[in-house]
């Protein structure tokens, strides 16, 4: 063995230690942002969960499960458990599918597809406010624009926030015109990303429309309909804005939420040991569902 086989392979632990150092100084900032700002306040969070503190005084008494007993037993947070499941089921089914099909209509289209890109993304660009007091107009029980168009063809208006059994419905259709664009932009790119001569092998084979969409875009779009079905899914569980500015959890907590629960326990009630608990648990089940999600979508890729 020479002294020039030998150098080689130094050289090249060199070049890939040299690789890692610079990897993980462009990593250290963004890990110690993580950090500082996503596991510390969780850590603080369990912890205070243990705890009855009242945002206020100095003493922070140790309560032990004594606050996970108060959340088991309180049933505003399992209602806007429940609630949040179906803003989640409703956010993945029906807004993916909205942005999915407006992506492949938008994707056939050859003059004006800048425009219709802009317009069905602008929704996304609103504030959660804007949307909230816009709709809130639009929804309105007496002068509502909605029920005033339904008065033009004979049809009886509703208080459409304000009916137990309409408001969660009308907040999750709410949710998903605010939230499509982003879906809708990311299917395109991706739909224009497709190989023109996958569709063209399918033409030589006879392939209708629904063959095309099943055996080429389909499978081609997996990538990105994993992303977008996760961030949609994560999107829908935190909602919150959309829920206090259009019916604050009401009526009589039918549109309640997680999140508008825990803000309320800690800002209205001044219970931050309970809160710090529904955070755990909320957060803790949203850590689950994403790491179930990411391995799905890993299982895929390798079939």
């Amino acid at each position: 063995m020479t002294t020039r086989s030998l150098a080689v392979p130094a050289s090249r632990r060199g070049h890939a230690l040299r690789r890692n150092v610079i990897g993980w100084a462009f990593l250290g900032p963004a890990i110690a942002l993580v950090g500082v700002f996503t596991i510390t306040p969780f850590a603080q969070a369990i912890l205070l969960s243990f705890q009855s503190w009242d945002g206020v005084s100095p003493d922070t008494p140790w309560v032990g499960l004594d606050n996970y007993a108060f959340v088991a037993s309180d049933p505003v947070f399992w209602a806007s458990m429940r609630n949040v499941v179906f803003f989640g089921v409703v956010g993945f089914v029906a807004g993916n599918g909205v942005a999915l099909v407006m992506a492949l209509a938008v994707n056939t289209v050859v003059r004006g597809r800048t425009f219709f890109r802009t317009v069905f993304y602008l929704p996304g660009v609103l504030s959660v406010v804007v949307v909230g007091l816009l709709f809130s107009f639009i929804l309105a029980p007496g002068s509502g624009v909605l029920n005033r168009l339904l008065a033009l063809v004979g049809v009886a208006g509703q208080n459409w926030l304000g009916d137990p059994d309409v408001a969660l419905p009308v907040v999750a259709a709410v949710f998903v015109w605010f939230h499509w664009g982003f879906g809708f932009l990311l299917f395109l790119a991706g739909l224009q990303d497709i190989p023109k001569e996958l569709y063209e092998a399918a033409d030589l084979d006879g392939a209708n429309r629904w063959s095309k969409f099943r055996f080429v875009t389909w499978p081609q779009l997996a990538p990105v309909t994993s992303i977008v079905s996760l961030l949609t899914l994560l999107a829908a569980l935190q909602i919150f804005g959309t829920v206090q500015v259009l019916t604050n959890g009401g009526p009589g907590h039918h549109t309640m939420v997680p999140t508008l629960a825990i803000y309320n326990e800690a800002f209205v009630n001044w219970r931050y040991g309970s809160a710090a608990a529904m955070s755990v648990i909320f957060g803790g089940a949203l850590v689950l569902l994403s790491v179930l999600q990411l391995a799905i979508t890993r299982r895929r890729s390798r079939i």
